[in-house]
């Protein structure tokens, strides 16, 4: 294989997208044009002189679809479920991590146009990839179709069980602040009433920043709120 193979995946991997779709997503394409630009990255438009578009706008319009579908998903599946605890259980399906791990399941690092090493090819490339594919699938097939799409996907890579997951999260920052040499403290910031009902609010502070803020009827369910809120702010700094 050539140079040019190793370091480029280009738009005539038609065959590929196609069984990629197919497999993973039990659609046809249309229109052929929004997968290509959802598969490439920045890097392959660096220089380019023919107006070929990188798949940053659809990632940003995959990624508001991807939300709509699990919360609607989230919303049907489970009638008695409240807000709070709604919020708690897509956070564990729409998070940074898990969407690179499904991208890469499903073979969207092999498809990537880029310009540069395959090896360089970083788990967040992969992630918004995928939720660019998602925005894609939006624009060629409409949101009914998309929706049964991505719960598809969903599906066969464990949403159910995930968020049926029971995390806590309070531990798992303190044991991540003893590893990192963290100072890790909780902080009730403000207490008020909202419909009657008091409520606190809780900061939970790392080295003197704060990585999340979270509310609860008590302060223990706010310090929970907060710590989950904080991981996930981790997580995203460590993956990218």
């Amino acid at each position: 294989m050539g140079l040019l193979n190793r370091l480029f995946r280009r738009d005539d991997r038609s065959d590929e997208i196609d069984a990629l779709v197919k497999a993973h997503f039990n659609l046809k394409i249309k229109n052929r044009h929004y997968y290509q630009e959802a598969l490439r990255h920045s890097s392959a438009i660096d220089g380019d002189v023919n107006g070929r578009k990188s798949n940053e706008r659809l990632e940003y319009l995959g990624d508001a679809v991807l939300d709509l579908c699990v919360a609607h998903y989230l919303y049907e599946s489970d009638k008695k479920a409240q807000e709070g605890l709604l919020t708690q259980r897509k956070s564990r399906v729409v998070n940074r991590k898990n969407l690179n791990r499904i991208g890469k399941a499903i073979g969207i690092e092999d498809l990537l146009d880029v310009r540069m090493r395959r090896d360089d090819i970083r788990s967040n490339m992969v992630g918004n990839a995928l939720e660019a594919l998602v925005g894609g699938i939006y624009k060629d097939h409409g949101y009914e179709k998309t929706y049964k799409a991505v719960v598809m996907l969903l599906k066969t890579h464990g949403i159910d069980q995930r968020i049926h997951e029971t995390t806590d999260f309070k531990s798992k920052l303190h044991h991540w602040a003893q590893v990192n040499k963290v100072e890790l403290k909780f902080e009730v910031v403000r207490e008020y009433h909202e419909s009657g009902e008091g409520k606190y609010e809780v900061e939970v502070i790392a080295n003197g920043e704060s990585i999340g803020s979270g509310a609860g009827r008590s302060k223990k369910i706010a310090e929970h709120d907060s710590a989950r809120r904080g991981w996930r702010t981790i997580f995203e700094r460590e993956e990218t």
